[in-house]
């Protein structure tokens, strides 16, 4: 790092320190204090640092016939159907918001579609989940509670329309799962964020659809800023979780992502636990924090390169980087529980960390957003 350089990140960081962070906060973040409740299993057996990584991530490739452009649906068969009023309008809003190259899996499995109402309150109570509705792409069948639908139906058609199965895998947006052997199991915490953040996004106007997955949401919400909105929902559509993990490959390395994603997948399975000992409140802490310095360290080589390249000058590095942050260094309540998520500690070392690497240059690459972090 140079004289130059220093200059420039000593004054990053004392502009940092210098915002009003309570009454931005108050404008910007509506997720300031996130609460849970509901009490699932204690920490069994789960390996947070070892064999983190799966192997067998894939994209589904899918036979021609099914990926052929469709030009009509039955909207008449989908009305007279019970539930049909909430699928048909699902449906307009979805050909009308994203293009046709993203909705091969919307296509192919909406007019056969089935919609079953099913009550959950006693296996919520066996069970212990919050569970309210649930789509299958294997037999595409949304199950949702019949007196109250409207709360989570577009959640589960988001999931239809973005959900395939083949050869025993399910892919539904970012997530993959099987029943077979050594096929990995990831994605289940981004999947649920971010499908919620479409629901919210698209039909949020509905007050009942708000308010599920909050620190999910928060989540792919940032993953969204690293990745971008158009691509981030393209990926999502198609079932792509390997292409989420290249476009991620642009900003940190393949262990920083599959880390990442298997910390908040541990996350969405415990951070409601009610009764927890030392040791897995540690675990839980420790996973909390290392989630959110992925996103921050990630959005900040994001940033550092379009610095270097001129495609924002410091003052809008310091304004995307203070807005990004702002709701990041908020504790996050869970129930009786408290948690440090970001320390301006770790921010400061962070910012020095990318800034004083000589190794890191910037290439052109066609399997990323525009570049790849690479060593010199």
């Amino acid at each position: 790092m140079d004289h130059k350089e220093k200059l420039e990140l000593n004054d990053i960081l004392i502009q940092l320190e210098q915002i009003d962070y309570i009454s931005i906060i108050r404008m910007l973040s509506p997720i300031i204090f996130i609460t849970y409740y509901t009490t699932s299993k204690v920490i069994d057996r789960y390996e947070l640092h070892k064999d983190f990584k799966p192997k067998n991530i894939s994209r589904v490739s899918l036979p021609p016939e099914l990926i052929q452009e469709y030009s009509s649906i039955d909207i008449e068969k989908l009305a007279s159907q019970r539930f049909g009023e909430a699928v048909v309008e699902f449906a307009k809003l979805i050909i009308t918001k994203f293009p046709s190259k993203d909705l091969t899996n919307f296509y192919n499995n909406l007019n056969e579609l089935k919609v079953v109402p099913k009550k959950f309150g006693l296996q919520n109570f066996v069970m212990k989940t919050n569970i309210a509705a649930n789509y299958s792409s294997k037999n595409n069948q949304i199950q949702v509670d019949g007196d109250n639908y409207t709360s989570t139906i577009y959640h589960e058609l988001f999931h239809m329309a973005s959900s395939v199965y083949k050869d025993g895998v399910r892919y539904s947006g970012f997530r993959q799962s099987s029943l077979k052997p050594g096929i990995a199991d990831l994605g289940k915490a981004l999947n649920e964020g971010y499908t919620q953040l479409l629901t919210e996004r698209y039909f949020g106007y509905k007050e009942e659809v708000r308010g599920t997955y909050k620190f999910e949401v928060h989540i792919t919400n940032k993953l969204e800023k690293i990745v971008g909105q158009e691509k981030m929902e393209s990926l999502y559509l198609n079932a792509n979780l390997l292409g989420l993990i290249s476009e991620l490959k642009g900003y940190a390395s393949e262990d920083e992502i599959m880390k990442f994603i298997s910390g908040t997948d541990f996350l969405i399975e415990h951070l409601n636990d009610k009764r927890l000992f030392p040791f897995e409140k540690e675990m839980i802490t420790s996973s909390l924090k290392n989630v959110i310095e992925f996103l921050f360290r990630t959005y900040i080589v994001k940033l550092k390169r379009q610095l270097d390249i001129g495609a924002l000058d410091m003052n809008k590095f310091i304004n995307n980087l203070a807005t990004f942050i702002w709701p990041l260094e908020i504790s996050l309540k869970c129930g009786k529980h408290r948690y440090e998520i970001l320390t301006l500690e770790i921010l400061h070392e962070s910012l020095r960390t990318i800034f004083d690497a000589p190794d890191l240059t910037v290439n052109a690459s066609e399997t990323t957003n525009e570049y790849i972090l690479k060593d010199r």
